[in-house]
């Protein structure tokens, strides 16, 4: 029976980063994932002579959470080619730079002021607030708060564009403002995304770890109050459908990187507090749950407004109340796509309580497919398309006021010796690969028992 240290559930962003750092640090561990493929929800899949980013990401880390992971595991994460203009679309007024949203410097320099002179910690405070309710104790500039709600949109999730938390966004801000002085940091990895969980796999099995892709983790194993490892499932030796067939992998701790919506399936409800299961329970309900229509159009000429590597967004397209983003994934990474073609991914955000109805998310996409065309003419004859909901696993928790932070259970499961949760569905702070990282980042050292010195004193969530 295999024994380890360390057990972690999910390969993607999260799960590497969590395997990688406790490999580096010297501990037996393995990390399990029933894909055959790495990333998770950020994987890259080959498709037709084009490489498909799923979910359209990006990196938006300054230089202190994924981008620490890599170099203190002896791997470089290049920042590659950065976005650096957001053209937005208004019904009735079309395309438009936010840069002429915010005429007035002065106001938008008083609220940089305010962000970067407030401790992490005080933002805490904000977890159950709007983000337009902090911007307006310092300004009543609509520029100012356009700025910060736009880019909300293309970082955030939420059903209502408008009513994104204060703190998930203002942790983000008060990062990029530090560490890059822009009020969005946001790069494609420079060995693309396939690259980056290559090297993340490979510092795992380096240092030692293993790593099993096709691996369904069917429950963790909790006696008198205490993790005891995992079972896995195993294929059936004589019958085709023989009954609980598992392979015991024996550990003291185990790091679940699986959404709320999922966790209850692999560890036992009854081994929870009712209280912290009830809570994970409430959160993954349809209704906090976003969606997402991903759309990917091929085209020989790139279709942007203003610049190849910016980033789009919207808060409605013209017949949809779809909030979204796009960009040319082909200007950021020329290999995703065949020579002389451009590889458009966008996006609309739809309610997780409409991602279970087939049809209105056909006809949604279809609608939106239209407006495309009317916001892009280049999208009316493209080379290539490919459609992608995702749903299943979901896009993720609306980041509304009352639903991050503290409102969400907490990392380490309480009454259960060596269980933690590094997921962005748990408590977490940040965007995409890099929140994930941090997640990961946050349970590894409670685990060890001390911070990594590579990490310094900076936020952990």
């Amino acid at each position: 029976m295999p024994s380890y240290d360390v057990v972690v559930i999910g390969a993607g962003a999260a799960g590497l980063s969590a395997g990688a750092l406790l490999a580096k640090e010297g501990k037996r561990v393995v990390v399990l994932d029933r894909s055959p493929y790495l990333g998770g929800r950020a994987m890259a899949v080959p498709d037709e002579g084009f490489t498909v980013n799923l979910g359209g990401h990006l990196i938006e880390d300054g230089g202190s959470g994924i981008t620490k992971v890599f170099e203190h595991v002896g791997k470089e994460l290049i920042h590659g080619e950065v976005s650096n203009d957001m053209p937005i679309w208004e019904n009735g007024k079309g395309w438009g730079s936010i840069r002429d949203r915010y005429t007035d410097r002065t106001e938008l320099k008083k609220v940089i002021k305010a962000l970067v002179n407030t401790p992490y910690e005080e933002l805490d405070a904000w977890d159950d607030r709007s983000l337009r309710e902090w911007i307006h104790q310092y300004t009543d500039d609509q520029g100012v708060v356009d700025l910060f709600e736009f880019i909300s949109v293309l970082e955030c999730m939420t059903d209502n564009w408008y009513d994104h938390s204060a703190s998930d966004n203002l942790y983000v801000r008060k990062m990029h403002f530090e560490e890059k002085g822009t009020a969005a940091y946001s790069c494609w990895p420079g060995q693309g995304w396939d690259g980056i969980w290559r090297d993340l796999a490979d510092a795992i099995t380096s240092n030692g770890g293993e790593l099993r892709l096709g691996t369904s983790v069917e429950r963790v194993i909790i006696e008198n109050g205490a993790v005891k490892g995992v079972a896995v499932g195993r294929e059936p030796k004589v019958l085709p459908n023989e009954f609980f067939e598992e392979e015991i992998l024996e550990a003291d701790a185990v790091i679940s990187t699986l959404p709320v919506w999922n966790v209850l399936n692999v560890v036992p409800r009854s081994a929870l507090p009712e209280w912290y299961a009830s809570q994970i329970e409430f959160l993954a309900q349809d209704k906090f749950r976003i969606a997402w229509l991903g759309l990917y159009l091929a085209t020989e000429e790139p279709v942007t407004q203003f610049d190849p590597r910016e980033l789009a967004t919207w808060t409605a397209t013209p017949s949809t109340d779809c909030s979204g983003f796009m960009f040319d994934q082909s200007a950021m990474d020329p290999s995703c796509s065949p020579e002389g073609t451009h590889l458009h991914v966008m996006g609309a955000i739809i309610p997780g309580a409409k991602g279970r109805d087939k049809e209105w998310c056909r006809a949604t996409m279809e609608a939106f497919e239209r407006d495309a065309e009317t916001m892009w003419p280049g999208f009316a004859k493209p080379l290539w398309r490919r459609r992608h909901l995702v749903f299943e696993p979901s896009f993720g928790v609306i980041q509304m006021p009352g639903l991050v932070g503290k409102y969400r259970p907490h990392w380490r499961a309480p009454n259960v010796e060596g269980l933690w949760f590094a997921s962005e569905t748990f408590r977490s702070r940040g965007i995409g690969t890099d929140r994930a990282a941090r997640a990961a980042l946050t349970c590894v050292e409670d685990y060890l028992g001390g911070r990594i010195p590579t990490f310094g004193d900076g936020w952990r969530y």
